[in-house]
């Protein structure tokens, strides 16, 4: 592989899939943990709203939304996957992150003798990425053909 072309697949694939998993993956963290905590803080306050309605009946309602708000986040939470996608793209961020380190010192593989270091770079890094999108749910494959299509261009980032 041409020294040019490998540099332009560092800077444009491989530098910004590492990006996009960083910052995806810190992303879904933040959301999860924030609907998790408001769901932890909702959860505990639901029964003891419940204990009191005896004696203030006016409870009632403010208890039927807390609980119906701890059932719409707990659907949403399982849904929209923050949790599982924080953990996958963390996982693929932190694969994808020490090839660089591999390619540049010649460890493992790339220390053989007679082998195309820059190829196998390549052929390594989009088997990762690869290995990703496989792991995607169909929903989640749709909607990035889709954008593919419209885009015309299928070597394109993972989208979030």
């Amino acid at each position: 592989m041409e020294k040019e072309a490998f540099n332009q697949y560092i800077e444009n694939r491989y530098q910004k899939q590492m990006d996009f998993y960083r910052g995806s993956s810190g992303k879904n963290q933040t959301k999860y943990k924030y609907f998790q905590w408001i769901l932890i803080v909702l959860s505990a306050i639901a029964p003891v709203l419940t204990a009191l309605i005896t004696k203030w009946p006016h409870l009632q309602l403010a208890t039927v939304v807390i609980t119906a708000m701890v059932a719409i986040i707990t659907t949403g939470l399982k849904t929209f996957q923050y949790q599982e996608l924080w953990v996958n793209y963390r996982a693929t961020y932190e694969q994808l992150k020490p090839e660089i380190h591999y390619y540049n010192f010649n460890v493992g593989p790339y220390g053989d003798s007679g082998i195309d270091k820059e190829s196998l770079f390549v052929s390594r890094i989009e088997a990762i990425l690869d290995k990703e999108h496989q792991a995607w749910p169909i929903s989640k494959k749709l909607h990035e053909n889709q954008n593919q299509g419209e885009k015309g261009d299928v070597g394109t980032m993972a989208q979030e």
